[in-house]
């Protein structure tokens, strides 16, 4: 299995250099409120998937640097390996460059990218935020089992770019037609949006199968449901011509409007306890529950997924423990057992004694 054993940071946000070693199962990052904990885990994440989940990349920068670089090294099996991000900023142009065992990529590969499983703070607000936080929810883990899904969903979001960006010149342009330009765009978000929905539907599939059971285990007493809401109605196994009646007959409101109205981006995550909306029903505690289910389930469905690879998913906690009590608290720790684990807090009476603990000023 892999396991990270250590992290570098030369000026990545607060760290001007750093160098962190870290055990094969539960870390702990503890400091006050400014101390860089986060940052930690924002290096991790991006080493291991690509990208910043705060950000972009170079929001990374040290306040007054102009590059910083972040390296880590990891061990499977008897084999060590190193990746090695570096940004750098130069005038008005930015350059990145990613090392893997000595080989030069202009990105991290798809392939390359490692599963990781992100508790944020306030976990409640992945039911009671808007929109975007259950799309990313359902995507994180649909990319992450299939590659072909991740790149499906680059493509989706150039091509939707593409089409706004045509929008908004037709709008600066009143009375000139849609160009065949529009249509060449339609045609290709049709058929990017169908297999986006259907890759969220089959990992919706897989958590309603397990989801009652896992928020029973953490104490609750409702059966929980999801529903996926689309802006397209219908059957499922013509999305994408569809898709394409809805591009089709919204382009002169979509002219009007500079965007996309219609599509994946638009779509939502219905949870409900019971028969009711669980953002007009359940309590904040029930919310909070209900989350923990879906991320230590997402945890399952990515470890039984990658077992066959012989690779889990690295587990990062950013200060999640201070929302819960001691009897959830043991109940997400037992759920995250046998994983590389990163927890920041700043308690350090919430870390169980004899577990690695790195402490920051």
């Amino acid at each position: 299995m892999a396991e990270i054993k250590n992290l570098q940071l030369q000026h990545v946000r607060s760290h001007t250099s750093a160098k962190f070693q870290f055990a094969k199962d539960m870390n702990a990052i503890v400091g006050p409120n400014g101390s860089g904990k986060t940052t930690i885990l924002e290096a991790l994440y991006t080493l291991l998937r690509g990208s910043s989940f705060k950000g972009t990349i170079g929001e990374m920068a040290q306040y007054g640097a102009s590059q910083f670089q972040a390296q880590l090294e990891m061990k499977n099996l008897a084999t060590t390996h190193k990746r090695t991000l570096t940004f750098q900023q130069i005038e008005q142009a930015t350059q990145k460059k990613w090392m893997i065992d000595e080989k030069k990529h202009a990105r991290l590969p798809v392939g390359a990218r490692l599963p990781v499983v992100l508790f944020e703070p306030d976990l409640a607000r992945l039911i009671t935020g808007g929109p975007e936080r259950r799309r990313q929810y359902l995507d994180q883990i649909a990319g992450q089992l299939d590659i072909e899904v991740a790149f499906t969903q680059n493509r989706f979001e150039r091509t939707l770019k593409q089409r706004n960006q045509l929008l908004k010149r037709l709008r600066e342009q009143p009375g000139r037609s849609p160009t065949d330009e529009i249509f060449i765009w339609n045609t290709q978000l049709a058929q990017l949006s169908e297999k986006i929905i259907s890759a969220r539907y089959k990992v919706i599939e897989q958590i309603q199968s397990r989801i009652s059971e896992y928020y029973r285990q953490l104490g609750g007493t409702d059966e929980v449901f999801l529903t996926y809401k689309s802006t397209v109605t219908g059957s499922k196994s013509n999305y994408g011509s569809q898709l394409l009646q809805f591009f089709e007959a919204s382009i002169h409101r979509d002219i009007i409007l500079g965007y996309t109205s219609f599509g994946p981006h638009r779509d939502d995550l219905e949870v409900r306890l019971a028969d009711q909306l669980a953002t007009t029903r359940a309590s904040r505690g029930e919310v909070r529950t209900v989350v923990i289910a879906l991320k230590l389930l997402e945890t399952e469905i990515l470890s039984t997924f990658f077992a066959r690879q012989q690779v889990k998913p690295t587990l990062l906690l950013d200060d999640v423990l201070s929302e819960l009590d001691l009897v959830h608290q043991e109940r997400v720790l037992e759920g995250l057992k046998d994983h590389q684990v990163f927890i920041t807090t700043t308690d350090a009476h919430a870390i169980t004694a004899g577990v690695h603990t790195i402490a920051l000023d």
